[in-house]
């Protein structure tokens, strides 16, 4: 088995873990390629929810993509977004807390990464929404603003910079930006072939900032079950008490999980809570009793 642990949920978590909190990513974990949320997964948050166990979204979605979350599950509360830039609250529609890229560092990353790859062309997230430059290749062109200059990003809050130099191996863009940056922000991906890396603020990852929520909550890191498939999930997993790679997750991740579930395709995340939490289920009884 590929990982640190076996893939069946009832070898997979050790005897002593005691589930306090459920971190999930959303594209390629708890779904594929923009479909709903299955109602299979969508009974096991609720399940968690019942059990007073916090089900939290970690994932680099900016929250201009989260309205179809909150269609689904308007309930479900503190997201965790742009790769931990931002805590948002789903049901209240608004931002919790932001680490933002300060100007200065704006221009920095832009002119080290230009400096580097010339054909660069860059997306910047903010709280306001996305800007692009002049050929940038989005998902969604229509829900960008085409920026000319970089004075134009001044001032705007950004969260999140994306680069692209025209080819589609984020990988090898990552190995090839990873030195030019490495102490001037967070470099990931989270999709091995739309070649964009994606740019936090400096220090902030997915593990960062889902670390504060659950000092806020009162939850130990060795109670918090956290679900991946992607690099920008490999912190997560590896702070969390238990961390499951679904089964389509990358190599990288699988081996930094301890344990691998079944594929998104088969609701892995939904079947693997679900013999978990079918597990405490019979000790809460017990103690009830």
């Amino acid at each position: 088995m590929t990982g640190r642990g076996a893939g069946d949920p009832a070898v997979g978590v050790p005897p002593e873990f005691e589930l306090g909190l459920v971190a999930s990513d959303i594209d390629g974990t708890l779904l594929l390629d923009w479909q709903p949320i299955s109602t299979t997964t969508i009974d096991a948050i609720h399940r968690c929810r019942a059990a007073d166990i916090p089900f939290v979204l970690v994932t680099g979605r900016p929250i201009r993509w989260l309205a179809p979350i909150a269609e689904q599950i308007p309930d479900l509360g503190l997201v965790v977004c742009l790769n931990g830039a931002v805590i948002y609250d789903i049901a209240a529609s608004r931002v919790v807390e932001a680490h933002t890229i300060a100007d200065s560092d704006v221009t920095e990353i832009v002119s080290a990464v230009t400096e580097s790859q010339p054909q660069a062309r860059f997306a910047y997230e903010t709280l306001s929404g996305l800007l692009i430059d002049p050929g940038f290749p989005t998902r969604f062109p229509l829900d960008a603003v085409v920026v000319d200059d970089l004075s134009q990003v001044r001032e705007r809050d950004v969260v999140k910079i994306l680069v692209s130099i025209g080819t589609d191996d984020s990988q090898a863009l990552h190995d090839l930006l990873g030195p030019v940056l490495s102490h001037s922000c967070h470099a990931t991906f989270s999709d091995p072939v739309n070649g964009l890396v994606e740019l936090a603020p400096a220090g902030i990852t997915k593990a960062k900032t889902l670390a504060q929520l659950c000092e806020r909550l009162g939850v130990d890191r060795h109670r918090v079950m956290a679900f991946g498939d992607m690099p920008n999930d490999i912190e997560m997993l590896t702070w969390a008490g238990h961390g499951v790679a679904v089964g389509n997750a990358l190599e990288t991740v699988k081996e930094s999980a301890d344990a691998v579930a079944e594929a998104v395709e088969a609701e892995g995340v939904a079947r693997y809570l679900g013999a978990v939490l079918d597990t405490l289920e019979p000790k809460a009884s017990h103690r009830r009793g």
